[in-house]
């Protein structure tokens, strides 16, 4: 299969609803070098009939909002546009990101959901295509992603304790097995 590039105008592409990848501020940073110093290297995949980025969200919004940026690439993106239905781009979406361990859980949850809501995938084939063991499925599928626990009742190691633990929650017997204790709890 050949792939074809477009170069698109940044205004034209469409951060997608159901994006659901984050970058830390620094890797945001290191991006933006990048695009600075480089351009763009790779292109941004996007779905044809809506043009909304299946990958490389973060790169368009560089490309739109830091003015160095838009101008280093003269405002046209490098694009493979991807002839697909919206639940297929949704999927390609979790695949791609998924494959480099950029989602977050919450945002993909949501895009699980949505597929299997509308009979677009299911269990077995989620787990052929984004290899979503059961269990994964079930926390997904959970609308909850952390299960909430009994704060006021658990009772934490001296390795971690959250700053809202409960009074008590380091004591062992009545006694604080923080020693000396943690001034900043």
């Amino acid at each position: 299969m050949n792939m074809k590039i477009d170069y698109i105008n940044v205004d034209e592409l469409v951060i997608a609803p159901y994006k659901s990848t984050y970058i830390l501020r620094p890797d945001l940073l290191t991006l933006s070098s990048s695009l600075m110093d480089l351009g763009f290297i790779a292109p941004v995949t996007v779905h044809a009939s809506t043009m909304e980025v299946i990958d490389g969200n973060e790169r368009v919004l560089l490309a739109k909002n830091v003015k160095n940026i838009r101008e280093k690439c003269d405002g046209l993106v490098p694009c493979v546009l991807i002839d697909c239905g919206k639940y297929d781009a949704m999927l390609m979406h979790l695949r791609l990101n998924r494959g480099r361990g950029a989602l977050v859980a919450k945002p993909m949850s949501a895009i699980v959901r949505k597929l299997v809501a509308s009979g677009h995938s299911d269990r077995p084939s989620l787990d052929r295509t984004l290899c979503m063991k059961k269990m994964e499925f079930d926390l997904m599928m959970d609308n909850t992603i952390i299960k909430q626990r009994k704060t006021s009742e658990h009772k934490y190691s001296r390795a971690w304790v959250p700053v809202e633990a409960p009074p008590g929650a380091v004591e062992k017997g009545g006694i604080s097995i923080e020693t000396p204790p943690n001034p900043d709890r």
